[in-house]
């Protein structure tokens, strides 16, 4: 199952709070210069209509404001059809196969992946978030960054004109290098004065210690926010998985690869190029709307959301691709890449300059 929006603390709290002013991050991004503190949202995020009783966030906790102000969402520019709008309004709010769609904000329905600025107008996310069931790469038009605040209804906008997709990674097939850049720019719907409240992540360096079980990892989201079993439409208590207006946080492990080689789902993903992450005794995990979301140490993205099975289920760790892997083919696709590209690409060996070999 791709890991398509953070689960993660099993509390409930009245209406979402505002952001909590900046500060260091206590996973350790305070090794980064503080960003300005993004503006408060003009209001709190109404609550769903089918959890009128408060506001529950499933293993996760809000992110402070600046702690993490390379964080991008990624969603659709395509609406849901009438038809399917329709189909689920009539369904019974019984039915587990209804979405609820009428009490979701905008936010909500186009929600599709999170992200990471590595450059003032570079993103990295995961590839599966711009290729289809059928191993094709969707259109460039098709897909938008949100960025500049962790509520995402205050949040701005900007385009993406260039997609490079790892010339290695299928959909259908192994979801190894599960890896993807994309060039942003502003436009008509860029507010760029939220643009200052943005600031790219550090990429790992050649000399960074190798990643220790005793590490302490942070993953954050905008996804889903419901313990599930793989491929379920529900929680495990039945209610709908809805996403989060505010970005959540959780706090993970480094795991042996030997757990995640055990979940079939995973086994054949399984390489040096990802990571095997577990949640501690909190339960907290990432979940489908996280895929392509930064796994940090210490203000350092590390990994990217990538697959599993389910979310938060005991005992059931996830897949990351591994950053460091890809750092030649990161700065490569930078520096070589030209707008209008959406493309599967390798860096090619051997060349005195940075250049891609690409194909669709």
């Amino acid at each position: 199952m791709m890991r398509l929006v953070l689960a993660g603390l099993l509390l409930v709290v009245q209406p979402v709070p505002e952001p909590a002013p900046a500060g260091p991050d206590p996973a350790g991004s305070s090794m980064l210069p503080d960003a300005p503190s993004p503006p408060a949202p003009d209001a709190a995020p109404p609550m769903p209509a089918t959890e009128r009783e408060g506001y529950r966030v499933v293993r996760g906790t809000a992110a402070a404001a600046g702690s993490a102000p390379w964080q991008v969402q990624i969603f659709t520019t395509v609406p849901i059809p009438p038809e399917q709008l329709a189909a689920d309004r009539a369904l019974p709010a019984s039915s587990p196969d209804k979405k609820f769609y009428d009490d979701m904000s905008p936010h909500e329905r186009d929600h599709l992946c999170g992200g990471a600025l590595i450059a003032p107008d570079w993103a990295i996310t995961a590839a599966h978030c711009f290729v289809d069931r059928g191993d094709q790469l969707r259109p460039l038009a098709s897909r938008r960054v949100r960025l500049g605040n962790n509520y995402l209804p205050s949040a701005t906008e900007m385009a993406i004109d260039r997609v490079i997709i790892h010339a290695d990674y299928r959909r259908t097939g192994d979801k190894r290098h599960d890896i993807a850049l994309i060039h942003l720019v502003a436009d008509a719907h860029t507010d760029t004065a939220l643009l200052d409240y943005t600031k790219p992540i550090r990429l790992p360096a050649a000399a960074m210690r190798p990643l220790a079980a005793s590490d302490l990892l942070k993953v954050t989201g905008w996804g889903m926010t419901g313990e599930n079993d793989d491929g379920a439409a529900r929680d495990i208590d039945g209610k709908p998985l809805r996403g989060t207006p505010l970005l959540l946080e959780g706090r993970l492990n480094l795991a042996d690869a030997a757990r995640c080689r055990a979940v079939p789902s995973m086994a054949r993903t399984v390489w040096d190029g990802v990571l095997c992450v577990a949640g501690d005794t909190s339960g907290q995990d990432s979940c489908q709307g996280d895929s392509g979301g930064p796994l940090t140490r210490q203000g350092v993205l590390v990994g990217l959301v990538s697959t599993g099975s389910g979310c938060g289920r005991p005992g059931v760790p996830a897949l990351y691709t591994r950053v460091e892997t890809y750092r030649g083919w990161i700065s490569t696709v930078m520096a070589a890449s030209r707008p209008g590209m959406n493309a599967r690409c390798r860096a090619r060996p051997g060349s005195r300059r940075p250049a891609l070999n690409c194909q669709r």
